[in-house]
């Protein structure tokens, strides 16, 4: 079975494609621009958004995903602009987050990333899944794989950024992996597999 990936961002693709291929279904990347202005509402709408669009080009059943992170001491800021508050690349979005909390004590700086996917089905129906994950922002980035927030998030529990583990490291603990592997264990057992 193919699933579309309602993305343009090849790390990102890589990712989500890696987790899906673990349960047998082959990822592909649309060969459309993905042209939808996501919004500032929530995750879960820029998600079905994204997936809409490209399953209602395509007619082939489609995963959107949108993440991102959240510092509680700012109010849950960036949030689900996360990827836009700042025009630029990572490394600046990193900059301005960093320059944020820089005047807050180590307690505070606790951040939460969160994902939400949204599966469009052919068939006119949806599958939703979310995941989150917890840890602290540190001062400077640290480590070169991963993209994003990697580089200054660390995972409760571990030493090392997002940016310091291997793919394989993160894929195992990352909110986009719950959100994916909750919504991919639905529409595995939903009825198009029961034919």
């Amino acid at each position: 079975m193919v699933i579309l990936i309602a993305t343009n961002n090849t790390n990102k693709f890589n990712e989500i494609k890696e987790i899906i291929q673990q349960y047998g279904l082959e990822a592909k990347m649309p060969s459309i621009k993905i042209d939808v202005e996501e919004g500032t509402v929530s995750y879960e709408e820029n998600a079905r958004l994204k997936a809409v669009y490209v399953m209602s080009k395509t007619g082939i059943d489609t995963l959107g995903e949108d993440s991102g992170i959240e510092v509680p001491a700012l109010g849950g800021f960036p949030g689900v602009i996360s990827a836009r508050f700042v025009q630029g690349s990572d490394s600046d979005r990193n900059k301005v987050l960093l320059e944020k909390i820089k005047k807050l004590p180590g307690f505070k700086r606790e951040a939460i990333f969160k994902a939400y996917t949204v599966i469009a089905l052919s068939n006119g129906s949806f599958i939703v899944g979310y995941g989150e994950l917890r840890g602290k922002i540190i001062d400077e980035p640290a480590g070169n794989n991963g993209f994003g927030y990697d580089p200054i998030f660390i995972p409760d529990g571990y030493d090392k950024t997002l940016a310091q583990l291997s793919s394989k490291e993160k894929n195992s603990i990352s909110h986009r992996k719950k959100a994916i592997q909750m919504a991919i264990e639905q529409y595995i057992k939903s009825a198009k597999f029961k034919r």
